[in-house]
Parts: structure tokens; C-alpha cells; sequence
């Protein structure tokens, strides 16, 4: 309707660097904050211990261990009430508010841990870290509702890439930054460095508008929907017609919906609608395919010193594959609106599969450098084609009403699957060895692929309403043969 933006072109790029920003700002409090202190690990097991000395006895090493683990797994479930609270500011406030507050609530968590790094109080310090957890999947949510709604079709790939290109940029910053070399020989600069970025970011989304969708189809405002279009996408010929190719679509869909959902709650009208349950059914397919990310993240150098590698040799490795991660998401952005996108979650989700039972293989034959390798391999692939396709599933395969309620349960049932396989995972991995990788992910991610080959639609360079007519077993040409007949 409208000519789009090509990537390379001052629009293109100008969409792309507002798409980048946002997405930075979102991950730098949780990627920062997970990573930094992994490496200043020997700060974090300090201050945990001094503060029970201070009040009750000091803490050995699996007690500490212990309490890290519990801190770990209570962000994930404290996403879960996050997540089912975020649609309501989304739907209800739009995205730019849900965005803002999530923003200034992570700013204002961080503070309290902060302030509370130079006490004895670590209580202070894990509160701070769950409120962040609570108010985490909000900032997500609106921002891949940002990147999905603001960006044209030919870029919509692309754009909601840049979600795990972001993660993984933030994670290996905080790596790197929370070295004893740079911050990471103070827990206070440590946790002091994430908020003048917060309060920073607070204020640029407060000056920038609501999506367009949002701000036409439920605010039912044209001319801020238009300045919003322009505002993210530059001046380009015959946006008012595709405004109105937007607003036609919206109402119709609109209709549909509201004849389908018969006043019922949003959760259940998602698993009694036949296409809305498909759709929730084949984006937890997708998002299994990233559980053995998280324990690969956050215990690989464990894994490794395990097998009997150097503690050297497994922090240098697990600094690396940061190294990697980010660079193959980099790589994934620039290829994600070349490839389809139904091709490029399957090959890389395949790849996975492989190369996690590659890694039991070669830890039961304590053959270390195959192993390693075999991590760096999964890496690789979850960083091209997995992680930077599977957050855009959920919005896609919905409509605008259903879409952030959509994604925050996805999101839920994500959280709760990553708090069972992380408590399950190192257990396991002592008693089994890397078996419990195949055991816990490699099967369950293979039972995923297949229902993903036979259900999942292509969706790169696709308008989100034909999707979701092929969800619901209709494609345009039917469409237009029920209209014809009953003409």
C-alpha cells in the first residue's frame, strides 16, 4: 500500500537506531544485572556472607551456594505475577505508559539494591532485585509490542530481533564491566553503574509516542497515529492510505473477535478461541526450544570445571561464548527478513538439538575440547536463529486485542518452565553428567520441532492479519470466495 523503508535507506536506518535504543534499554537491567554479578561472583559471595555474619553466623560455601541459586530462580518466579499483570497496562494505558513505568520501577529497584550494598541487609538487596523481576516482563512485553507495531512488514523481522540481539549485547557488557578490573571490585559501583541509563531511558520514552496501531485502533486518534508513524518511520508516500489499510483491518478483525469472545476473560477466551489455542500451543513450542539457554548461561563455567577443566580455561570459555552469542545475533539481524523465518527457527532449532547431544556424548567420553565446542555450537545457532525469532511469535499470530495478553502468558509458561529445568539442571548434570542435557531439553525441544514443522505458518514479510486468516484455516483466496458467493 505504502512504500516501507528499506533497511539502508535514512528512514531504514532511523527506524533501526530507535528499534536499538529501546531494545537496550529494556535488557540492559536484567542482562547487566545477570551477568555482572556472575563475574563479580567472589563480591556478590562476600556481601552475602558478611551480611549473615553481621547478624546470625557465617555461611559455608554450599549455604551460599545455595542462597545464590534461590536468588537466581526467584527473579524467574517473580516474572510470572509480572507477566500476568502487564497486559492490563498495555491494553488498557498503552504501550508507551506500560513501557515508562516498567522502566522507572527497574531505575527505582535498582537504587534499593544500591542502598542497600552498603548495608548488612542482603533481605533489602534481594527485594530490590524482585521488584525488578516483577516490572521485567512489563518492559518486555512493550517492547516487542514497540518492535512489532512500529515497524513496516519487510522490516518487522529485523526490528524484533534486535529483542535478543539487545540480551545478549547487555549480558556480555555485564560481563565484561564486572571484571575486578573495571567494576567489578565494588559491588556498589557495580550495582550504581544501570542508573543513570534507567533514569535516562525513563525520560526518552516519555517524550516519544504510542505505537500507531495502538494509538488509531484503540485510541481511534488518526492524526497522532500518522505523527506516530512518521516519527519511527520518517515521511514516505501514502502513509495516510496505509493508515487507513490499517484501520480497516483493525475494525474488521475487531469484529471478529468480538463475536467470538462472548464477554469472556482474556486468558480463557486465548485457550477456547481454535486459532488463538494454536497459537498459544506453537509459541510454547518455540520457547522451548530456548530453555537450555538460561542454565548454559548462568552455570556453564560450572559445567566445565566439572569435567575437569581449569577454572581459568572455563571462565576464559564461558567469556567467549558471550562473544559469540552476541555476534551471531548481530548476524541473525541482518539476515532475518532474507531467510523465512519458519526455515530459519527450524534449521537452527534442529542445530540445537544436535549439538546438546553432541555435548553428552562428549562429556561421557571426557573428551573436554569436543564438549566445549559442542556449547559453542548451540550457542551459535540459538544466537542466529532461536533466540531472535521465538519473541516474535506470539505477537504475530495475534491480533491486536489478544496480543500483549498473548505474549505475557507465553511468557508465564515460559518463566515457569525455566525455574523447573534451572532448579533440575545442576542436580542432574552431578548425578548423570551432560546427559541430563538430553534428558531435560534435547527430547522435549525434538517433540517441539516436530508439531513446529507441521503447524507453524510463515510469517517474514507477511501482513499480521493474513496470518492469522491461515491460523484460523483461511487464506485470502477463501475469503474472497465466501464473499463472492454470497454476492
Amino acid at each position: 500500500m505504502s512504500s516501507d523503508p528499506s533497511l539502508f535507506s535514512l528512514n531504514g536506518i532511523r527506524l533501526f537506531v530507535i528499534c536499538s535504543l529501546l531494545t537496550a534499554m529494556t535488557n540492559f537491567p536484567s542482562g547487566f544485572s545477570h551477568t555482572s554479578v556472575n563475574t563479580a561472583v567472589h563480591k556478590l559471595n562476600e556481601y552475602l556472607n558478611n551480611s549473615f555474619t553481621e547478624r546470625y553466623r557465617p555461611l559455608d560455601h554450599e549455604e551460599v551456594s545455595l542462597l545464590k541459586s534461590g536468588i537466581n530462580s526467584a527473579w524467574y518466579l517473580a516474572q510470572v505475577a509480572g507477566a500476568m499483570s502487564s497486559p492490563y497496562l498495555c491494553d488498557r494505558y498503552g504501550r508507551k505508559v506500560a513501557f515508562a513505568i516498567s522502566i522507572a520501577m527497574m531505575t527505582v529497584a535498582g537504587a534499593i539494591q544500591l542502598v542497600a550494598s552498603f548495608t548488612h541487609y542482603s533481605e533489602v538487596m534481594i527485594g530490590g532485585r524482585l521488584i525488578a523481576a516483577v516490572f521485567s516482563p512489563l518492559s518486555d512485553a512493550a517492547l516487542i509490542l514497540y518492535l512489532q507495531e512500529i515497524s513496516p512488514a519487510s522490516l518487522r523481522g529485523t526490528m524484533s530481533s534486535l529483542y535478543s540481539t539487545g540480551y545478549s549485547t547487555m549480558c556480555l557488557l555485564g560481563m565484561i564491566l564486572g571484571h575486578e578490573g573495571l567494576l567489578g571490585h565494588s559491588l556498589s559501583l557495580l550495582l550504581f553503574f544501570p542508573i543513570i541509563p534507567g533514569i535516562l531511558s525513563t525520560i526518552f520514552i516519555c517524550w516519544m509516542p504510542d505505537t500507531p496501531k495502538f494509538l488509531l485502533l484503540v485510541k481511534k486518534d488518526r492524526s497522532a497515529a500518522l505523527n506516530s508513524l512518521r516519527f519511527f518511520q520518517g515521511y514516505l508516500p501514502d502513509q495516510t492510505l496505509l493508515i487507513d489499510s490499517m484501520e480497516q483491518h483493525g475494525k474488521e478483525n475487531q469484529v471478529q473477535e468480538n463475536e467470538e469472545s462472548k464477554n469472556e476473560s482474556s486468558v480463557m477466551h486465548i485457550i477456547r478461541t481454535p486459532h488463538l489455542r494454536k497459537a498459544m500451543l506453537l509459541s510454547v513450542s518455540a520457547a522451548i526450544l530456548t530453555l537450555p539457554f538460561y542454565p548454559i548461561l548462568q552455570s556453564s563455567t560450572f559445567f566445565f570445571t566439572d569435567m575437569g577443566i581449569s577454572i581459568e580455561s572455563s571462565q576464559m570459555s564461558s567469556s567467549l561464548m558471550m562473544v559469540v552469542l552476541t555476534c551471531s545475533s548481530i548476524c541473525s539481524t541482518m539476515v532475518i527478513d532474507r531467510i523465512p523465518r519458519r526455515i530459519l527457527l527450524l534449521t537452527c532449532g534442529f542445530g540445537t538439538v544436535v549439538f546438546m547431544c553432541i555435548f553428552a556424548v562428549a562429556e561421557q567420553l571426557q573428551n573436554q575440547i569436543v564438549a566445549i565446542a559442542a556449547c559453542f555450537g548451540f550457542v551459535m545457532s540459538y544466537g542466529i536463529g532461536v533466540g531472535p525469532v521465538i519473541w516474535s511469535i506470539p505477537p504475530e499470530l495475534s491480533p491486536l486485542q489478544n496480543r500483549s495478553m498473548m505474549f505475557c502468558l507465553v511468557y508465564s509458561i515460559h518463566s515457569c518452565l525455566v525455574v523447573i529445568t534451572n532448579f533440575s539442571t545442576i542436580p542432574l548434570f552431578m548425578s548423570i553428567g551432560a546427559f541430563s542435557f538430553v534428558l531435560l531439553f534435547a527430547i522435549p525441544s525434538s517433540i517441539a520441532l516436530i508439531y513446529l514443522l507441521i503447524l507453524l505458518p510463515e510469517t517474514s514479510g507477511r501482513e499480521i492479519h493474513t496470518i492469522i486468516n491461515e491460523l484460523k484455516g483461511l487464506d485470502e483466496e477463501k475469503k474472497n470466495n465466501v464473499i463472492i458467493c454470497n454476492a
